[in-house]
């Protein structure tokens, strides 16, 4: 295991995270609540149910919120909560947490969450699962393990003040449609207007089958992209990813991006049709049958604003190898929307996600 177990963002950031390539060594695990005399520390159990026990990459992302996050919206970002717990808590400005009984991690994981003003807190501590949308389809046996390969647990730390009402948290109104967890092999995906492309792809190709991977490849539909009809993230290596487009200011706060460092690793600048409101995501290689493409049943994203430049951001968390499982990206691109039109269009092509091993699904 890498020494640096997390990525910090700053001395004393609301969100802290980390990931692990096997869920199973944090079953045990407990969140200690210490406080500057060492007298009285707390031990919380983080999964009493252990449910961690039955093998996947974690995430673990905590947050000192001032409201809990609506727990519909928590789901959508992290897919169904399997359980959760909430704990009674008291801190001062000198009280610490952290994690510890973690199997093959010696020392405690500091939660690098304070300042804390002294008073009466509540934790809450659920466990969520996310499972790519090839799943909610039929599937043979032997995908199953595969399905079970892609799926990340998600334990999310929450911890608020005592008198903020749980019943009464506002939604930031995150939808199924502001978040798509799945993979699309190799050679990437397209986010598409579907109904006004194939419009235009027929007006510039004539009707057909066309295979539009060699058109794209030749430079003769470049201006698809420059009429705002599409984004293309072109080549890559075949993780299962999400991608969310968040519905709001407040939706977009929730995302705790900055336990990722302080920046994506790619980014992708694009022009959208103002009137664009949502963007269909389509495998690549499905380009090839163009005809056959346009009648599928694609999941869709919801782009909101009335912005011109839409950027596409590529942030990875490495889930740390413990217990002899390699370890594991957890890849996530997010797209935002702003006003004016951009100056340049930058692709996002070849996007090498990992190098050495290949996602199963593909």
């Amino acid at each position: 295991m890498k020494e640096s177990l997390h990525n910090s963002f700053n001395e004393h950031s609301s969100h802290f995270g980390f990931a692990l390539a096997d869920s199973t060594v944090l079953a045990e695990a407990k969140l200690i609540i210490s406080q500057e005399d060492g007298a009285d520390d707390v031990q919380l159990d983080i999964d009493p149910q252990r449910h961690l026990e039955d093998s996947r990459k974690v995430s673990v992302i905590a947050q000192q919120l001032q409201t809990p996050i609506h727990r519909e919206d928590a789901g959508i970002l992290y897919g169904t909560e399997i359980s959760f717990v909430q704990y009674a808590i008291y801190l001062t400005e000198n009280s610490r947490i952290s994690m510890a009984s973690i199997q093959g991690i010696n020392d405690p994981i500091e939660l690098d969450l304070a300042p804390y003003k002294e008073g009466e807190y509540e934790v809450r501590i659920a466990l969520h699962r996310k499972t790519p949308r090839i799943a909610e389809g039929p599937l043979e046996p032997e995908q199953l393990a595969m399905v079970k390969y892609a799926q990340v647990n998600t334990v999310h730390i929450t911890l608020f003040p005592a008198e903020s009402p749980m019943l009464d948290s506002p939604s930031a109104e995150w939808t199924r449609n502001h978040h798509v967890f799945d993979s699309y092999g190799r050679r990437g995906f397209i986010l598409a207007d579907l109904d006004r492309l194939a419009k235009r792809v027929e007006e510039l190709l004539g009707p057909g089958n066309h295979n539009l991977i060699e058109h794209f490849t030749e430079g003769n539909l470049d201006i698809l992209l420059e009429e705002g009809l599409m984004a293309v993230v072109w080549g890559m290596t075949p993780w299962c990813y999400s991608i969310y487009s968040p519905p709001n200011e407040q939706g977009a706060n929730l995302l705790a991006w900055d336990k990722l460092e302080d920046g994506p690793e790619r980014q992708a600048i694009f022009y959208i049709d103002p009137k664009v409101q949502q963007l269909s995501i389509v495998p690549a290689n499905e380009l090839a049958f163009w005809a056959d493409c346009i009648r599928k049943d694609w999941p869709v994203i919801d782009i909101p604003g009335e912005g011109e430049t839409l950027l596409l951001d590529l942030y990875v968390q490495i889930a740390e190898s413990v217990n002899e499982i390699h370890e594991n990206p957890i890849p996530s691109f997010v797209l935002t929307r702003s006003t004016g039109k951009p100056d340049t269009i930058l692709l996002m092509a070849d996007v090498v996600i990992v190098e050495e091993v290949d996602f199963p699904l593909t």
